[in-house]
């Protein structure tokens, strides 16, 4: 296991050029970890983190440190450990490694793979979702230009969809990742789940009608960015049924003031506009055209009686 921790040193100027006692604190631990002694070996590992920071093998130490942790099963521990290597050791190569530690817990940890016991011990449970989505965001915030961070998003969002049931959430997550990585391989799927989210929603109260925009807009924006990807044509029959669907949703209103607003002339005006998009939605606009004669007819009615 410590062969991966050879040569890793810090640039010169950034810690002590040597640290006899450090090195020989690491090679302490190296040889407890082989032996299988995890607890003495993470005790020499704090030494070194806590009383030689700046010695050159102090980056190793903790990364190793983090490493132990997870032997250990404590992958809190483990993920604060790797943390810090991130936080102090920018230009280690440890930096790097630290990051992927990190995605490779958070996988686990998504795909319900790391168990912990509860407090009384009766039976396993899996990480906490607060945790695991605080790992994702962590690995977000830490590697903002790498394609980590994209990785990490769409396991969030998947994440929020599928483990959290937070379908909100997970369109802020998908749009996210969409709109800051728009060159990641990730991206299209994100804009069309983006797209999806909103248009699933459009049923939902009062903001239907700003839902099923945002749908479209959504859409739209796919084909605009990626338009010869191979879902494109069906993004395109997607963007034409929100187009369609807004053409019924503003026939309802025009419904709503014909029959129980009874105001008539608002009513008139939305069904001019549905008639104006026959290309759209052909079916919503024969509709329209009748009411609309209802509605001037009802119009003229109300003129007569005062």
């Amino acid at each position: 296991m410590c062969n991966d921790y050879d040569n890793e040193l810090m640039p010169a100027g950034m810690v002590s050029s040597s640290d006899p006692t450090a090195d020989r604190l690491y090679a302490a631990a190296c040889a407890f970890a082989a032996a299988g002694k995890t607890n003495a070996a993470i005790s020499k590992l704090k030494e070194i983190v806590t009383d030689h920071a700046l010695s050159p093998i102090a980056p190793q130490a903790r990364l190793m440190l983090g490493d132990m942790y997870c032997r250990d099963e404590d992958y809190r521990q483990a993920f604060k450990e790797y943390d810090k290597v991130i936080a102090h050791y920018h230009s280690s190569p440890c930096y790097e490694q630290a990051l992927n530690r990190e995605l490779e817990l958070a996988m686990k940890a998504v795909k319900g793979e790391m168990k912990g016991q509860m407090l009384w011990g009766l039976w396993e449970v899996g990480m906490e979702s607060s945790v695991v989505e605080e790992w994702l965001q962590n690995i977000v915030k830490n590697a903002p230009y790498n394609d980590m961070a994209a990785t990490a998003l769409s396991m969030l969002a998947r994440y929020q969809l599928e483990v959290c049931r937070d379908p909100e959430r997970a369109r802020a997550s998908y749009a996210q990742l969409a709109e800051r990585y728009p060159d990641s391989s990730l991206a299209p799927a994100a804009q069309l789940m983006t797209a999806q989210l909103w248009s699933q929603q459009h049923t939902r109260g009062n903001n239907a009608l700003v839902n099923l925009q945002k749908a479209q807009e959504a859409y739209e924006e796919f084909l605009l960015r990626y338009p010869n990807d191979r879902r494109a044509g069906e993004a395109r029959r997607r963007v034409a049924e929100m187009r369609a669907l807004l053409v019924d949703q503003e026939l309802e209103v025009g419904r709503y003031y014909l029959e129980r607003a009874r105001s008539y002339s608002a009513a008139m005006q939305c069904f001019r506009s549905v008639i104006a998009q026959k290309s759209v939605n052909p079916t919503a606009a024969k509709e329209a055209a009748e009411l609309y004669r209802k509605a001037a007819a009802l119009a003229e009615k109300g003129k007569a009686t005062h």
